[in-house]
């Protein structure tokens, strides 16, 4: 069992708290909040275990932080996932909705770009977000200034019948519903809905 305390505290959603894992920093640990289901909760890490059966080299570069294991904590059974951390400094990224909403630090073509790259490479491998909010993205800075935009949060999707899994034209079709959805037909619809969403 590890211990997580305020020191390792990143942040929280209406889901999960997350810490940083005190023994990786390669590492964060997801606790779920006591109202989440184990079912809910085991529903996305069956989504995880059929994509880690993907090959992911063919990557551009990894755009979700991906499943590795769980581990009991002193606050409740956790989950184990990637930590992005910006390669200039090496500290945790921030959120996309950070970088919205502090706009001189990011301008925002850069901020689309690496979000046509996200969309692009969710097309291409047929991965889905229930939830594409600018908090479940990561901008991560790399050494020379470009950014990566990479998935924290809400991978998966409840298709009954999953005909985007398996094919292009559906899982095409799907992911620019949820951007559309979302709000990311452009920064500044986003910039309006965030300014709506938390206000």
């Amino acid at each position: 069992m590890i211990v997580l305390n305020d020191e390792h505290y990143i942040g929280e959603g209406l889901i999960r708290t997350c810490y940083e894992h005190p023994e990786d920093k390669s590492r964060c640990v997801k606790v779920p909040k006591a109202h989440v289901t184990r079912d809910y909760t085991y529903k996305e890490i069956l989504y995880y275990l059929k994509l880690q059966k993907r090959n992911t080299s063919k990557f551009n570069y990894p755009f979700y932080s991906d499943y590795r294991g769980e581990l009991e904590t002193n606050l409740g059974l956790g989950q184990v996932f990637d930590l992005v951390r910006d390669e200039q400094t090496g500290t945790i990224s921030k959120t996309l909705e950070y970088y919205l909403n502090n706009e001189t630090l990011v301008t925002s073509e850069k901020l689309w770009n690496a979000l046509l790259q996200l969309k692009q490479q969710m097309t291409q491998f047929k991965v889905f977000t229930r939830d594409l909010r600018a908090r479940n993205l990561c901008c991560k800075v790399l050494n020379d200034g470009t950014i990566q935009i990479i998935i924290i949060d809400g991978i998966g999707h409840r298709d009954f019948f999953p005909l985007a899994d398996y094919f292009s034209f559906f899982s095409k079709k799907k992911i620019e519903r949820t951007f559309k959805k979302w709000h990311f037909t452009s920064i500044e619809d986003q910039k309006a809905f965030l300014l709506k969403d938390n206000g």
